[in-house]
């Protein structure tokens, strides 16, 4: 077979796998939530409405501070309906010594627990994390530059924070479609 036949043949294989995945159940998770599942809307106007409660310490704000823009930036000017209330932990782990025993390189390791619950009142707990967010970083602590180990601290920092901004905004997005699917299942 010729290479642009080859091309072909891969593509439509290629597609054809692509098409058989309605039919095994899986949907994009920012999908709107098709008559099938009993509606016709998608999910941003919920995630949009999710409002992040203050987490205490300069980590804590900056992964707020990212939650925000990820929950908010979805679709801008929508009320608030949901309440966010995340809870980090942290521990440190060496993973490297010198030969006199000082510490190379350092384990950092952030788990998030968090309750996603409705603003009205009472508030409805709408869904916890049965398991919680979990990110794991590393740096290395460089000889005699310490402005190079700060630096390296807040790289890892940032990195870290994203990866478990970005673990519970998925998990939170899952459970705000389920439960948009039992609302509709439940009215229809």
């Amino acid at each position: 077979m010729s290479r642009p036949g080859r091309r072909w043949a891969l593509l439509a294989l290629g597609g054809g796998g692509l098409l058989g995945l309605p039919g095994c159940g899986f949907r994009p998770l920012y999908a709107p939530v098709t008559a099938e599942d009993g509606g016709s809307a998608d999910i941003r106007d919920a995630l949009a409405a999710v409002r992040v409660a203050n987490i205490p310490e300069r980590s804590g704000q900056l992964l707020r501070r990212d939650l925000q823009r990820r929950f908010e930036g979805v679709r801008l000017g929508v009320p608030a309906r949901y309440s966010l209330q995340v809870a980090v932990t942290y521990a440190v782990e060496p993973l490297g010594y010198r030969r006199d025993g000082t510490i190379t390189r350092l384990r950092y390791i952030a788990t998030g627990n968090w309750t996603l619950a409705t603003l009205a009142v009472p508030p409805r707990q709408i869904a916890a994390s049965a398991i919680p967010a979990r990110a794991l970083d590393s740096f290395n602590i460089p000889d005699l530059q310490f402005f190079a180990a700060d630096s390296a601290r807040d790289a890892m920092e940032a990195r870290l924070v994203d990866q478990l901004a970005e673990d519970i905004f998925r998990r939170v997005a899952l459970e705000l479609r389920r439960e948009r699917q039992q609302r509709s299942a439940a009215a229809g």
